[in-house]
């Protein structure tokens, strides 16, 4: 089943897109997430392998180094978006004939571990939707943005992971606030203050792991009263796949 949680203005670039819901029943068969619900983002006016094509993915995409327009732009060398576009056709032709129901979505939500943004970004979508999808979340979830640099963005922080693609991006997200993960090449080493990504090591899965949830403070109750203690967690790295 697909719920359309939210239809509307991107705010990334005002062009007419989606936040889609799926996998709330039917498992999902990623062998790294494992079962989550997924929320992906898309435009409205055109299947998501022709956004790609055209440019057009900006408007959920912001900027990422992974877009193919950006590769083709910057003529950067890295490994393009593993999103298969292609397959996801099928979800956008029913969302487009759906109406929206955020009551749907936020229902789903409870279900199971939410993997937000398994396609486009959080941060394209109005911060009043997005932050009642992300409060329903209550069995956990997974969230990275690549727009972590605008300052109407800073409040992800909490919730998402900055998405880098070099020391300097993560080392430039960590001073604004932000957990970081960091893609990186094969022979890359990581920082003193990252972990390579579990499932590579252990073979855990998303839904188990659950460490890609943002920076948030911890509320403490004691004896002497409430204190709020810093997340200590370390940011997660990933070789490039």
């Amino acid at each position: 089943m697909t719920i359309k949680a939210w239809q509307g203005p991107s705010t990334i670039d005002g062009q007419d897109i989606m936040a889609v819901v799926s996998c709330e029943k039917r498992a999902s068969n990623n062998d790294k997430t494992g079962d989550m619900v997924q929320v992906g983002f898309m435009r409205t006016d055109m299947k998501p392998s022709a956004a790609v094509k055209e440019g057009k993915d900006r408007s959920i995409c912001g900027d990422c180094p992974l877009r193919a327009q950006v590769r083709k732009d910057t003529g950067n060398g890295e490994a393009p978006c593993y999103v298969n576009t292609m397959w996801k056709a099928s979800t956008w032709k029913a969302a487009t004939a759906l109406k929206e129901d955020i009551d749907a979505a936020v229902k789903a939500m409870k279900r199971k571990p939410v993997r937000f943004g398994e396609y486009g970004n959080m941060s394209s979508i109005p911060r009043e939707v997005a932050e009642e999808l992300l409060m329903a979340a209550s069995k956990g979830w997974t969230l990275y943005d690549h727009e972590w640099r605008k300052a109407d963005n800073q409040w992800l922080r909490s919730w998402a992971m900055a998405s880098v693609h070099s020391m300097a991006e993560a080392l430039e997200a960590q001073a604004r606030g932000w957990r970081t993960f960091r893609v990186r090449g094969p022979d890359d080493p990581l920082m003193d203050n990252e972990i390579q990504c579990p499932h590579r090591t252990c073979g855990v899965q998303c839904r188990d792991c659950l460490l890609c949830d943002g920076k948030r403070m911890t509320t403490i109750h004691g004896n002497l009263g409430t204190v709020l203690r810093p997340d200590m967690r370390k940011n997660i790295s990933e070789i490039a796949h």
